[in-house]
């Protein structure tokens, strides 16, 4: 039972993280995103550049992160003079963000794996009643994961600032590069704080579209598994007392 259990709360908690990373990859590299959000918000006519340029310069970025190209080698045309379109800190600032990208990509693969193997383990060692243990594992998991969520998404709310300043001296410690200066750094032009606060907005809406239905499924799995596992209990037991029976 004790097994069970790990590998139960082993298997909310990777599932999880999991969906999470998989949220993140699936706004943070949608093209569309970004296309759409520039346009809202009308950043190549605020900032006097062209929509190509502007486009050219996020996509570049994005494809490095993911590890679609090697290097940020690119020109633009901004503020009436050409010059390249990243300079020398936002480049180095970018190496570090690419790795950042490229150990969480790993946990997100790790995380699915783990999540099947226990899963597997669960279902061979216990059949029908191992789906119930996933269930609970995901209830507890969701339940740790909702405070967390609370939390951080109440101060995103009050204070996105704050927020997003505390989260980047937590994953890149000692290092400033981060901080950009709207004046000298084209990197922060073309990623404006509304680019960040719809990110978080948009990859916590695909998360939660993502997780109901399953929390949906667990507390009916909870509530009308147990009861069908006794009917069948019950049912072997009779059959085994009818095989005694015919037998003496």
């Amino acid at each position: 039972m004790k097994l069970n259990r790990i590998l139960s709360f082993q298997f909310g908690i990777f599932f999880l993280v999991a969906m999470l990373l998989s949220s993140v990859s699936s706004v943070v590299f949608d093209h569309q995103f970004y296309l759409d959000l520039y346009e809202r918000i009308h950043l190549a006519e605020r900032e006097n550049i062209t929509s190509s340029d502007l486009e050219d310069s996020i996509f570049m970025m994005t494809d490095y992160v993911e590890g679609k190209r090697d290097d940020l080698n690119g020109t633009i045309t901004w503020r009436n003079q050409v010059q390249p379109t990243f300079n020398t800190k936002g480049i180095r600032h970018m190496k570090d963000v690419r790795t950042l990208w490229q150990r969480a990509y790993w946990v997100m693969v790790i995380s699915w794996i783990l999540c099947i193997v226990a899963m597997v383990l669960l279902l061979a060692r216990n059949k029908l009643a191992g789906l119930y243990d996933l269930m609970q594992g995901l209830l507890d998991g969701l339940v740790c994961f909702a405070v967390v969520l609370v939390f951080f998404g109440f101060w995103w709310f009050i204070d996105f600032t704050g927020f997003w300043t505390w989260f980047h001296t937590v994953v890149f410690p000692g290092n400033m590069d981060w901080l950009l200066n709207p004046a000298t750094d084209f990197m922060i032009v073309i990623c404006p704080e509304e680019m960040f606060s719809s990110m978080v907005f948009l990859i916590a809406g695909k998360l939660l579209a993502g997780l109901a239905p399953v929390a949906g499924l667990c507390l009916l799995a909870r509530k009308t598994l147990p009861v069908y596992l006794d009917v069948l209990k019950l049912e072997k037991g009779s059959k085994e007392d009818r095989t005694q029976t015919a037998n003496g």
